[in-house]
């Protein structure tokens, strides 16, 4: 197992990521509610045992959740432009976006919500 807490806190904090989404605005877990847009929500979603040596793990599979909030007005970034710059931070450090879902449906009709799941094996030195 990693601290994988520690490392989404790592990939979250990228100046790219910060240039559109405020550091107090990125967390872990899922907001009941939310005040500031936009916003990101990310969840570690699995982490699991891989690629046995010696009846060892040699590697965790990990896939994170990552949950991103915007209103549909003018003056706030789409959830469309805030994924393609979290998919360029997790591309550079070999993530796969295994999917990428928008239009989902929120209890405000003003509010944009899109979901991405990212995975990748990290290996054990």
């Amino acid at each position: 197992m990693i601290n994988a807490e520690e490392m989404y806190s790592s990939l979250f904090s990228d100046e790219r990521i910060t240039a559109l989404v405020p550091e107090d605005s990125i967390f872990s877990g899922y907001p009941d509610t939310s005040e500031n847009f936009p916003c990101i929500g990310y969840i570690d979603d699995n982490q699991s045992d891989d690629e046995y040596n010696d009846n060892k793990p040699g590697a965790s599979d990990c896939s994170v959740e990552v949950h991103i909030f915007s209103k549909k007005l003018d003056s706030y970034t789409s959830t469309a432009d805030i994924a393609l710059v979290i998919s360029e931070v997790m591309t550079e450090k070999l993530w796969h976006c295994s999917q990428n879902r928008g239009g989902l449906s929120d209890p405000d009709p003003n509010t944009e919500h899109r979901v991405l799941r990212f995975q990748k094996s990290i290996y054990n030195n």
